[in-house]
């Protein structure tokens, strides 16, 4: 059943504690004009459910459907920014860089901290960003098992330059390096160079979703 747009604000409303739409477009810092143009062209906000989720601790399929518990000790708030710092959540998700690993969970396991004016130095706007865990040995050294990654979710075109992404192919989440090739073709490669590279025919494209680029990893050194 297609969620109703004036439910799902209805329920923002509710999430955030307040009783009418100028108190909405405040917490989620957009006019009222443009909540009014969800009503209307009954357009589902995903990215403010999205933010509304990780703020207030209330459940997106809650918000989204009205359906289960509203709240729920599964989801992590975000911890209030200070000191110059944001918090990107790490869900409990594994990008497998060996054979391929489905979705298990989508629970925020923690928030990893970056300094702000670090990121968007570097051309990121951080609330374009999520982080999941790699698992497997196809992109070592670069990326190990267990490595916490860090995607840009708006960077998700796939260019003739190639660089490190999450990918959906068919159902499965991988991290490995992809590339547009000049025929149209996708390649798909690991640094490991134990694990063959495979090319992406034309008409499998559409079991390939880009989740992100990796613009970050990291991994404990004890």
């Amino acid at each position: 059943m297609t969620p109703q747009a004036s439910d799902v604000i209805d329920r923002l409303m509710e999430a955030f504690g307040v009783s009418k739409a100028a108190g909405l477009a405040k917490s989620l810092n957009v006019t009222a004009a443009v909540i009014t143009n969800w009503k209307r062209r009954e357009t589902i906000p995903y990215k403010e459910v999205y933010e509304a989720s990780r703020t207030t601790g209330y459940s997106m399929d809650w918000i989204l459907t009205g359906k289960g518990e509203a709240q729920t000790d599964k989801i992590q708030v975000i911890p209030k920014e200070e000191d110059g710092y944001c918090h990107v959540p790490q869900y409990s998700i594994e990008a497998s860089a060996g054979q391929g690993a489905l979705i298990e969970a989508e629970t925020i396991d923690q928030h990893l901290a970056f300094k702000e004016s670090w990121l968007r130095r570097s051309g990121i706007n951080p609330i374009n960003l999520i982080a999941m865990y790699a698992r497997g040995d196809s992109m070592e050294p670069t990326i190990f098992s267990g490595d916490s990654l860090v995607i840009d979710k708006t960077r998700d075109t796939v260019t003739s330059d190639g660089g490190v992404y999450v990918i959906n192919y068919d159902g499965e989440l991988f991290v490995k390096r992809v590339q547009k090739q000049l025929d149209g073709l996708v390649a798909i490669t690991s640094d490991n160079k134990n694990y063959q590279p495979m090319t992406i025919p034309v008409e499998s494209l559409s079991k390939l979703q880009i989740i992100g680029r990796v613009v970050w990893s990291g991994h404990p050194m004890i």
